[in-house]
């Protein structure tokens, strides 16, 4: 025997509901805004002003020291005429002296680059830093931010 089924015709979505809610939420925000009054000031000051490009008369700083794995520290100064000079691990006095007289011509400069040899021990790293700061006891500070950089010295 054949079982006659019928095909169902889709319900249609009654949208109603919807519809009014989004209607009330609608007068709901429109009750609940605050209107602001904005006023305008009307100037004929510039909005931009033009100035004159003052030249740096001082070489910037940008003391670089370079640790080697010979425990050799070459400190590098300056970017339009870079100077060097080289301290072995012997020589950590001298090297600090040096740090004194370069802070003491560069006042507002406290930034050091330190660039190592990816071979240079952990340890040799820490006595440079040490022997780069001023003593615990002195309210003077050398060079306080310490910035690494990660691609070692150049051979």
């Amino acid at each position: 025997m054949k079982v006659g089924r019928k095909l169902k015709k889709p319900e249609k979505l009654n949208l109603v509901p919807i519809l009014d809610s989004v209607f009330i939420f609608i007068f709901f925000l429109l009750m609940s805004a605050q209107f602001v009054e904005v006023y305008e000031i009307g100037s004929t000051v510039p909005m931009v002003k033009e100035t004159k490009d003052k030249p740096d008369e001082k070489d910037p700083l940008n003391l670089t020291l370079e640790i080697d794995v010979e425990k050799k520290v070459v400190v590098k100064t300056g970017l339009k005429s870079p100077r060097s000079r080289s301290f072995a691990s012997t020589q950590y006095p001298e090297m600090k002296e040096y740090l004194r007289e370069l802070k003491g011509q560069h006042p507002k400069e406290n930034t050091m680059i330190l660039r190592a040899n990816p071979k240079v021990p952990f340890q040799a790293l820490v006595t440079v830093i040490d022997n780069t700061q001023e003593s615990k006891d002195s309210k003077k500070k050398l060079f306080e931010q310490i910035v690494f950089d990660n691609q070692g010295v150049q051979q």
